[in-house]
């Protein structure tokens, strides 16, 4: 982690500026900055010999702005730097093909979920140079030599995504995808819950699909095979076709592995024919009230959870809530600036579960009567 370790610390009233860097507050042992380009939080911490300066990682930032803000830092407390890391590493700009949860995907009109090694994704791509890929994976590394290989062969119409499929589709234009591929999910027969396929999957999938639209499911694994089929069934307006051991036009190295394992190979077409809703997101993520009487067991509902973890003290008036929200699955690390009217330091990402998650935290905290279901 980039760090630095400087000699002194000065008694210094917040917020103070130095350079073209804000120093908002002191909340015990983390300091809240505000670059013109980011905001974040940087943590000091005493040592043996002098004070340990670091960026806190829920909020980290880029190592431009992690540099500027140490430097200012150091000026600001008149300190000398005993120890650096910093220097030497190099920015890693951020790849123009890989989103996140904020980003804008409205112009997205294929979607492969758990893309792997990323050869069926790249077909898509090419068969398609006028359509837009989403490719979505939550192992990093098989991100990372997707990423390699479409810089290399410069296509241009695919997107990635580290994060939860489940969650994305619910992101997702209502009647916008032509196809939504899911090749070879894990089955977690031990662990049901975890499967990508599952009742809001399928929902998602059917308002995210045009008319005529399809998913298709492709499986070795006859438990996972007949799970799913048996969650299709329970639908209206779909039409469901089921392949067994049809060859198919890109073969994933989890296929050959199977082929040569003489197993059999499944696939399922669920084709839409539903006109969906138009998709409505209006969330406020305002508070009206301090929040109070804050507990810190975790609270876990249908959909989300809730977890206040820890309170920076930053005067008699304010503090800082260190919290986890959202989706059970995939929550989110957040940080609450309590105060009169509290605001979140960096905005939680602008889904559905974290919105229950925001609306829940009030009514716990600060005597809101409603209660979102």
């Amino acid at each position: 982690m980039p760090h630095i370790v400087i000699d002194k610390i000065k008694n210094i009233d917040y917020p103070v500026k130095s350079g073209d860097v804000e120093f908002l507050f002191k909340a015990e042992n983390l300091i809240g900055v505000k670059t013109p380009n980011a905001k974040f939080l940087i943590k000091v911490l005493p040592k043996e010999k002098g004070y340990l300066v670091k960026y806190d990682k829920i909020t980290r930032p880029l190592i431009s702005d992690i540099k500027k803000a140490y430097e200012e830092f150091v000026k600001l407390n008149e300190a000398n730097i005993l120890f650096e890391n910093i220097k030497g590493i190099k920015e890693k700009l951020p790849n123009k093909n890989l989103l996140d949860i904020t980003s804008d995907l409205s112009d997205i009109d294929i979607v492969e979920v758990g893309f792997g090694s990323g050869r069926h994704l790249i077909h898509l791509a090419k068969e398609n140079p006028d359509k837009i890929i989403l490719g979505i994976e939550i192992h990093k590394p098989s991100i990372e030599q997707v990423l390699k290989r479409i810089e290399h062969e410069k296509i241009e119409n695919i997107r990635v995504l580290n994060h939860d499929a489940r969650i994305i589709l619910s992101k997702i234009q209502s009647n916008r995808l032509s196809a939504i591929y899911v090749h070879f999910p894990v089955p977690w027969d031990k662990k049901p819950h975890r499967r990508v396929m599952n009742k809001d999957f399928i929902n998602e999938s059917i308002r995210t699909l045009k008319k005529d639209g399809f998913l298709h499911l492709r499986t070795d694994s006859p438990k996972y095979f007949n799970y799913s089929l048996n969650l299709f069934l329970d639908y209206d307006e779909i039409d469901i076709r089921i392949k067994k051991n049809r060859p198919y036009v890109v073969s994933s190295k989890y296929e050959d592995r199977w082929k040569k394992m003489n197993k059999d190979i499944f696939d399922i077409y669920m084709y839409n024919f539903t006109i969906s809703e138009p998709l409505v997101e209006n969330f406020d993520f305002s508070f009206e009230k301090r929040l109070e009487n804050l507990d810190f067991k975790p609270k876990i509902y249908n959909n989300f959870v809730i977890h206040i973890e820890k309170v920076f003290k930053i005067d008699e008036t304010k503090e800082l809530i260190r919290a986890t929200i959202g989706n059970f699955n995939r929550p989110e690390h957040i940080y609450i600036l309590n105060k009169d009217k509290p605001e979140y330091f960096k905005m939680p990402a602008p889904i559905k579960e974290n919105y229950e998650a925001h609306l829940e935290l009030k009514r716990l905290f600060n005597g809101d009567n409603s209660r979102c279901e």
